[in-house]
């Protein structure tokens, strides 16, 4: 597993190196975008609205401050712009689990410490962390954007939650629906409690599954398997001859070509003619 970020992690008299490394990975797929005349894949260049195609090379990064004005800003100017904290992650404080909003939560990571002399260390910070029970808060710069970040254990390892900043999180006032019910209505509520009771079991997460993509990778192996018996190479569709190109076209034999008879030379008429 390939660390995302390397740094260290200080908190009072701790102050160790470590490396985060994601916790999640997605198990979905992508469907390539073909051409349906060809069955080539679509490509997706950069282009300018002036000069067209251009390279990575020239690409500039922008404000649009007004409409179609922009300020730029160079990479030099953005890494400028790093804290002096960029490798570190500074613990500042515990809180009660029933504090943070789940709302808030984002992405999850998994750290852990780099080299054996850092172990210890690690390891005596995630069994407080554990016995306490608390979350621990910190601050960290990854990919040019500084976060905020909640410290928890599971099994063996100190998870490192991103939490959204709360402007990030969107209130409930804009929804409709949501007041002018009657709330004293026990009777319904009670009807209902007892149906979430009848329903209440235990968390399987492996029993959970994408049954939508388990049946899209079905249909793929079907497809797959039928191209492959038929010995079918893919999507075959002859190209029209007003498509054709240099590449598509047939090639012209260098032999066996009728060569045109050269034109017969005619005599200068004399005077003595």
């Amino acid at each position: 597993m390939r660390a995302i970020w390397t740094g260290r992690l200080q908190f009072s008299s701790f102050d160790f190196p470590v490396k985060i490394y994601s916790a999640t990975q997605s198990e979905d797929f992508s469907l390539h975008q073909l051409h349906h005349v060809c069955g080539e894949r679509i490509k997706h260049e950069k282009r300018c609205a002036v000069h067209g195609p251009i390279l990575e090379s020239e690409i500039d990064k922008g404000f649009e401050y007004e409409k179609g004005k922009y300020v730029i800003l160079s990479e030099d100017e953005i890494e400028a712009l790093a804290l002096k904290s960029a490798r570190a992650l500074e613990v500042s404080m515990f809180v009660e689990r029933d504090e943070l909003n789940p709302l808030i939560f984002d992405t999850p990571y998994y750290m852990a410490p780099e080299g054996p002399i850092a172990a210890e260390a690690y390891h005596t910070l995630r069994e407080s962390i554990r016995t306490s029970g608390k979350y621990g808060i910190a601050k960290m710069v990854m990919r040019r954007k500084e976060y905020i970040v909640a410290l928890w254990v599971k099994d063996e390892a100190i998870v490192v939650s991103t939490l959204r900043y709360d402007g990030e999180v969107r209130t409930t006032e804009a929804l409709e629906g949501l007041n002018g019910h009657d709330k004293k209505n026990k009777q319904n509520i009670q009807m209902a409690a007892e149906l979430i009771e009848r329903h209440t079991k235990k968390f399987y997460h492996k029993r959970f599954k994408d049954s939508l993509q388990d049946r899209l990778v079905a249909l793929i192996k079907t497809k797959v398997a039928q191209q492959q018996a038929t010995k079918q190479p893919g999507l075959i569709v002859e190209p029209a001859p007003a498509m054709a190109t240099a590449e598509t076209a047939a090639p012209i034999p260098k032999r066996g070509l009728a060569k045109a008879p050269a034109p017969r030379k005619q005599r200068r008429k004399t005077g003595t003619e």
